[in-house]
């Protein structure tokens, strides 16, 4: 059997076991599609349309929350990867993983959230670097994948070792900490005290973009040592992965810039482009 014919199996049993159930991420505030529009994006997905495939399963499983087709398309989802849907599904495991109880129960789910984002990653380039609002999609599923990756590591061995690390100036080691003690070991004062730590040094991900609220001049420094630390990016991925960092933190930076000048309003990436 093949690398991706294994893990679309291994997943798919996951969710066709039941144990997805009906999505965290449901919200009956969202309308279901017209019987018509369905149809024909049911058409689509049926034509190899990898991301009709994603938005049939996510009109049943999040819409309409009906169980039985959500399955199915989960299922069909899983087997073309389609990044948007691999998103939203590891999200709902990370959450689980942070309300589980039980170590076991934890690696599970920390587990299956990487498995589904490393199975979207193939088609990671259908995600926009300026997606809804600006967003770069393609940041945040890198950034999705680092924290499930992270979440299992610290839960496998406990964060000491990290915490060790960090001590040395590790800036990785400090981001794991801070990772550790939100989905892990869920602690709002020592995951704010960490996030701090990765940001001063130099952790893309927490670099200028902590929970804690602090003088925007702290941000800005922080964010400008990040993007000189060339080797820290590096040690995040391949070019792509790189690039999409870079682009997040050089919008993090005209972002903190933009408010800390006194505009007001929302801020616009002028360098924003669609993908």
């Amino acid at each position: 059997m093949g690398k991706w014919s294994g893990l679309f199996l291994a997943v798919a049993l996951i969710v066709v076991s039941g144990l997805l159930g009906t999505s965290t991420s449901a919200c009956a505030c969202v309308e279901p599609m017209p019987e018509k529009e369905l149809r024909a994006l049911i058409r689509k997905a049926d034509t190899g349309d990898i991301r009709a495939v994603g938005q049939v399963w996510q009109e049943y499983a999040l819409v309409r929350e009906d169980r039985r087709k959500g399955k199915i398309w989960a299922s069909r989802a899983i087997r073309v990867g389609d990044p948007h849907t691999m998103v939203s599904m590891a999200d709902d495991w990370m959450w689980e993983g942070q309300r589980a109880i039980d170590k076991r129960h934890k690696l599970v789910f920390y587990d299956a959230a990487i498995r589904l984002l490393e199975n979207g990653y193939r088609n990671r380039n259908m995600l926009p670097t300026c997606g809804p609002g600006g967003s770069n999609d393609r940041y945040f599923y890198i950034a999705n994948l680092r924290s499930a990756r992270a979440a299992l590591a610290t839960a496998s061995s406990g964060p000491s070792s990290w915490i060790r690390s960090a001590g040395r100036k590790n800036a990785s080691a400090a981001y794991h900490v801070a990772n550790h003690y939100f989905w892990v070991e869920l602690d709002q004062s020592k995951r704010g005290q960490w996030e701090l730590r990765a940001s001063e040094l130099g952790d893309p991900m927490y670099a200028g973009s902590v929970v804690d609220r602090r003088a925007k001049s702290d941000d800005i420094r922080d964010i400008v040592y990040s993007l000189g630390r060339a080797d820290e990016i590096a040690k995040l991925g391949d070019s792509w992965v790189q690039k999409a960092v870079t682009a997040e933190l050089r919008y993090r930076l005209a972002r903190t810039r933009h408010f800390a000048s006194g505009k007001k309003g929302k801020f616009v990436d002028p360098n924003c482009k669609a993908a």
